[in-house]
């Protein structure tokens, strides 16, 4: 009796899923962004984010793709600022030789987490598209998410998880449904949710948008 090429090409099609979960990823980890929005006046943004590792070679990306977009619009060519600190030490980084929103970290072996810092210089005209568009003045900004964080390789983006911070100039109102005491509360969200997020903060009187639910939002 012989066993046909078909069969022994299914049976090792069905060990190798076996196999997979060995190899899989651990638990996403769960992400702290830190965004310090005071300088939206002159369209600068600074976000700081810790992110768990186990050390050694660390993966992370720039949202390239977002969603409703249409094309690879993550804006890229407005990011500054890249640094990357363990334990007190500033890593070696580099951008990858294929594409720009990749970046590549050394993070010492044992190194239970790696901070990472970056500005967002956002547009003064009308060259950026969509979330990457102009999105601060002197009296107002939007924020989307998006522009603002990295996350890293090894999970999808709807797997990880963001708690976000923020604090505003002097002066500046959160809407009102976002905010109690006057500080925003943030709810921990996915990162593929965070690329379609986009909220409003602004000087005097801010118009209340229906997205908001009690004091929690997510990102």
């Amino acid at each position: 009796m012989t066993t046909s090429p078909y069969r022994v090409l299914c049976w090792l099609l069905f060990l190798l899923t076996l196999t997979i979960p060995i190899f899989a990823a651990g638990p996403a980890p769960h992400i702290t962004i830190a965004l310090d929005a005071t300088e939206a006046p002159r369209k600068i943004f600074h976000a700081r984010m810790t992110i768990p590792t186990t050390g050694g070679p660390l993966t992370l990306y720039y949202p390239k793709w977002i969603p409703g977009e249409h094309g690879p619009t993550g804006p890229i060519q407005d990011l500054a600022g890249l640094k990357f600190t363990a334990n007190g030490q500033i890593l070696k980084w580099r951008r990858d030789l294929l594409d720009g929103w990749t970046i590549h970290v050394d993070v010492p072996a044992g190194a239970a987490s790696a901070d990472a810092s970056l500005d967002f210089i956002s547009p003064a005209g009308a060259e950026g598209l969509y979330t990457g568009g102009r999105s601060a003045t002197d009296k107002m900004s939007v924020i989307s998410w998006n522009t603002m964080l990295l996350y890293p390789a090894g999970w999808t983006s709807d797997e990880l998880t963001y708690e976000a911070t923020l604090r505003l100039p002097a002066g500046w109102k959160y809407p009102g449904g976002f905010a109690r005491d006057h500080r925003p509360i943030y709810a921990s969200s996915a990162a593929g949710t965070e690329s379609a997020s986009r909220d409003g903060y602004c000087r005097r009187q801010c118009r209340r948008s229906g997205r908001a639910s009690g004091s929690r939002r997510s990102l």
